[in-house]
């Protein structure tokens, strides 16, 4: 009788990952001169409210008007930087997806390429994560408190919001109130303020779910003859759903569902990106800008490990700049991969959205 091993089937490799998700920050888009070089960003900013002309007297010659008052802010952006090691006595052990057999004949230049491609995908993850966060604290506060490590502050940057951009509702939405109403006072203060007219709110669960089960909802949605409304989720990015139409008022507001969710890097807790009671309301013409400092690296990167290093990236997909680079211990046998980037998002039409708390 033969003697020998028995036979193992290989199945494919299965890697849980979950790319980020990103509704929040693609709202913020890149404008001219966005990206650059230097330590902060400025910009210009002119008001005009909506004055109306007055009647003068015959001959006494016409109303005086200053046209040329306007302010400049300065932002420095935050600095993100993500690393990661590889020992090159790791490529002796068999890499994740290949069988045993097979590994052998793997080289190890191919090998130390794999890892490192799957290494930049992992940490370039985390930054667009951390970029999605910015949005969701700009929509949710008007403000920026980020957080190192260990939960210290090490960043904060507050834009100064109306108050009244970030309200309580009337009467909270778990009981009986009236969320129309609701809806359409921040809608006001957001029209009179930033003068653009809301036609998007983005929901948090428990919101959205009392606000389809309120019976004045239900009533506006189901008046199909007058088109007041309709309810129609369907997919729309990654992490939100499109439930279709309300009109609040005299608009037409499209609503939103966003479930999008981050581990929290102090507590490890799974995170929503939208708190669950809340409602964000913008229009689709409010100015929200993606800035991005370069990084400077003057040298390049270690030319011994040159060729695994991706490129300097300044992603027109995703609006910000991303340096990633690739060094090498002197005696080649230790490698580090890192990515450094210093992306800010800001709220320059900061009184055209604000976020309504539905349970406080």
């Amino acid at each position: 009788m033969a003697v020998g091993l028995t036979k193992v089937g290989w199945l494919q490799l299965f890697t849980q990952m979950r790319g980020p998700s990103k509704f929040l920050s693609r709202l913020f888009t890149v404008k001219p001169g966005g990206i650059y070089n230097g330590g902060k960003v400025a910009i210009d900013i002119e008001r005009f409210g909506e004055d109306v002309a007055v009647v003068v007297k015959r001959c006494t010659g016409p109303n005086l008007n200053d046209i040329d008052i306007f302010t400049t802010k300065e932002f420095t952006p935050p600095s993100y930087g993500e690393a990661f090691p590889l020992d090159v006595c790791d490529l002796i052990e068999r890499m994740a997806g290949v069988d045993p057999f097979a590994a052998a004949m793997v080289d190890y230049a191919s090998q130390m390429t794999a890892k490192m491609a799957k290494g930049f995908v992992v940490v370039m993850n985390m930054i667009e994560r951390a970029v999605e966060l910015q949005a969701s604290q700009i929509l949710q506060t008007g403000k920026l408190t980020l957080t190192d490590k260990n939960g210290a502050t090490v960043y904060e940057l507050d834009f100064l919001p109306k108050a009244t951009h970030f309200p309580n509702a009337a009467a909270i939405w778990s009981g009986t109130s009236d969320k129309l109403g609701d809806l359409q006072a921040l809608a006001d203060v957001i029209s009179n303020d930033g003068q653009v007219d809301v036609d998007r709110a983005i929901f948090g669960a428990t919101a959205l779910n009392l606000f389809l089960d309120d019976d004045d909802v239900k009533a506006r949605l189901d008046n199909r003859r007058m088109e007041l409304g309709e309810v129609a989720p369907e997919l729309r990015d990654s992490g939100a759903v499109f439930y279709g139409h309300v009109w609040v008022g005299t608009r037409r507001i499209e609503m939103w569902a966003y479930s999008g969710t981050f581990k929290h890097p102090e507590t490890g807790d799974v995170t929503k990106y939208v708190e669950a009671d809340k409602v964000i309301m913008l229009s689709s013409r409010t100015r929200l800008d993606m800035t991005s400092a370069r990084v400077p690296l003057p040298l390049g990167p270690d030319p011994r490990v040159a060729s695994l290093v991706p490129g300097r990236v300044s992603s027109q997909a995703e609006g910000f700049d991303v340096t990633p680079n690739v060094y090498a211990t002197p005696n080649g046998k230790q490698i580090m991969g890192e990515v450094e980037s210093r992306p800010l998002l800001i709220p320059v039409q900061i009184d055209g959205f604000g976020c309504l708390d539905t349970i406080f």
